[in-house]
């Protein structure tokens, strides 16, 4: 729980920076309440101090305290229930690397999550040069490229981008990526399986596009997986970057 004190438990440097000019007020709040959250001192599910109590402990102005809430939401660190307050948000979705190359839509049907897909845009051109040499395509071959958008509940979950080489997948460009997986659609046109991958994770600022996309500040950091997919026989077949909301977590297995 947030105690009377909790702004001096986090030590004098936060507190110094409260009376810092040159530091906006709702920076530090936001950091306050961020790190006792990271330290299991607010849990999963509890309710944090309402705008006024913050504006009590912290000697802030109202705009200020909701402005380091809204800061949190937009990370996935808070949600904000109408007419209940605001609360530390549990990650809304788990997406299990396992063994297998990673299908979100195959997660989210895992864990009882009903989803759409929007197809924002889709071309078959030639790719630039790094796609050439991630899916192994010869220079002036094309491929096809992809973005999409998942929705559960309606919002935004995350956005990918793909490149889907013609050469294994002859015809694929005819598929209807709003109804079928893109594992589906590999799978049924190369007349092979979807075998491994190999990830990348990285966390990037959104930006302007995925800020627009997903609800969120442009200064948000977001988790960035990139993914280069190998059919059964070892060729490569697609490379997908996804951009997923904050609120969202990715675990894995190791063996050894």
């Amino acid at each position: 729980m947030l105690g009377d004190n909790a702004e001096i438990s986090t030590g004098g440097s936060v507190c110094g920076n409260m009376r810092d000019a040159s530091r906006p007020r709702y920076l530090t709040v936001a950091e306050v309440l961020r790190k006792m959250i990271y330290n299991y001192e607010l849990e999963p599910g509890e309710r944090i101090p309402s705008e006024h109590e913050l504006m009590d402990r912290f000697d802030i102005a109202r705009g200020t305290a909701r402005h380091a809430i809204k800061l949190l939401v937009e990370e996935g660190l808070l949600k904000q229930a109408h007419g209940r307050g605001t609360f530390v948000s549990s990650p809304d979705i788990t997406h299990n690397v396992g063994d297998f190359p990673l299908s979100f839509a195959q997660s989210l049907t895992q864990q009882g999550k009903e989803f759409t897909t929007r197809l924002a845009y889709s071309k078959v051109e030639v790719p630039p040069p790094a796609m050439q040499v991630a899916l192994d395509i010869r220079p002036g071959y094309k491929a096809l490229y992809l973005e999409r958008v998942r929705m559960v509940e309606g919002a935004p979950l995350l956005a990918q981008e793909s490149w889907v080489s013609l050469v294994e997948c002859s015809g694929i460009e005819r598929s209807d990526f709003e109804r079928d997986t893109l594992f589906d659609c590999i799978e049924r046109c190369s007349g092979r399986r979807v075998k491994s991958s190999v990830m990348t994770y990285s966390a990037r600022n959104s930006g302007p596009k995925y800020a627009s996309i997903l609800g969120c500040d442009e200064s948000t950091a977001l988790l960035v997986l990139e993914q280069v997919m190998s059919l059964d026989d070892g060729r490569p077949v697609s490379w997908d970057r996804t951009w997923l909301r904050p609120g969202q977590t990715v675990t894995g297995t190791t063996r050894r």
